[in-house]
């Protein structure tokens, strides 16, 4: 079954109204749409965002993280009755493989705890172990990013829609590394060191996975993570793949919602490029 999200007429540059067919949207995606509308709202309140120092020293909460995520909880759950598994109230996915949720409220809670306006929040469905459903959006434009597995992504705003697609045009690569530790800190090091040698990209750290839609927008040419769950990741590799970037883990195996890491790229050649330095970059730290 599809669901309406307005329509199917051209406006202005090529964009479409949201005055949608009939058959434009699954119901998952509209309620996730919804759900992260809302969470625009609240996250662009005043007065809300002190900072609490927790887990490791060095992540960030605020009050608005936890509030944001509390209300896509209710709505989400309150639509469709699937589980959520969030960054801030935890959860765990159902027992019997039901499809369920993964939440990251505030994407960038640094960024926002210091008001740089570089973060967003992440919803996706999970059904059998993949990302069915992903929505990314970014509170400080309003714009906002949905893919549906099998059929595309699209960027929304001021109720226009456009298609989604990835170039290797910037020469751009965002690279984060916020949380890897050891063997894989030391290859973090190795790989940043010699993609800035070859001398062909420039490079961003943004500190936010907001670099995924970015990606896939044709912003940049390739994210690079090198420690990332799948509450992070999982929506913007579901963009970047239906964009028709390539994404994998930084080893080259093909991404999961178990991956530990993240390698998207704009096209399978700047892809491979970028493995082959990520495996020169573990060899040389075996050495």
């Amino acid at each position: 079954h599809r669901a309406t999200l307005g329509a199917t007429p051209t406006g202005e540059n090529g964009a479409r109204t949201m005055r949608q067919s009939a058959d434009e949207f699954r119901p998952e995606t509209l309620v996730a749409v919804d759900a992260v509308k809302r969470a625009f709202t609240i996250a662009r309140r005043s007065g809300e965002s002190e900072a609490i120092t927790v887990k490791d020293g060095r992540d960030l909460v605020t009050a608005r993280d936890v509030a944001v995520e509390d209300a896509i909880r209710g709505m989400v759950a309150d639509a469709l009755g699937f589980s959520v598994v969030g960054e801030e109230r935890g959860g765990e996915a159902a027992d019997d493989g039901s499809p369920y949720w993964l939440v990251d409220p505030i994407c960038g809670t640094r960024n926002f705890a210091s008001g740089i306006p570089l973060y967003c929040v992440n919803l996706a469905l999970v059904e059998g172990d993949a990302i069915t459903v992903a929505v990314v959006g970014d509170p400080s434009t309003g714009e906002m990013h949905v893919a549906e597995r099998g059929r595309g992504a699209w960027a929304l705003k001021d109720g226009t829609r456009h298609r989604l697609t990835t170039r290797d045009g910037s020469l751009t690569i965002v690279v984060e590394d916020g949380k890897s530790k050891g063997r894989r800190r030391e290859q973090a090091a190795q790989f940043t060191a010699a993609a800035i040698r070859a001398d062909r990209w420039d490079f961003r750290s943004l500190g936010t996975t907001l670099a995924s839609p970015y990606l896939a927008a044709g912003r940049i040419s390739a994210y690079v993570v090198f420690w990332v769950s799948a509450i992070h990741a999982g929506p913007g590799s579901l963009l970047v793949t239906e964009a028709g970037g390539t994404v994998s883990d930084i080893d080259g195996r093909p991404w999961t919602i178990r991956s530990d890491s993240l390698l998207a790229s704009a096209t399978p050649g700047l892809h491979n490029e970028l493995l082959d330095l990520a495996r020169a970059a573990r060899t040389r730290q075996s050495a």
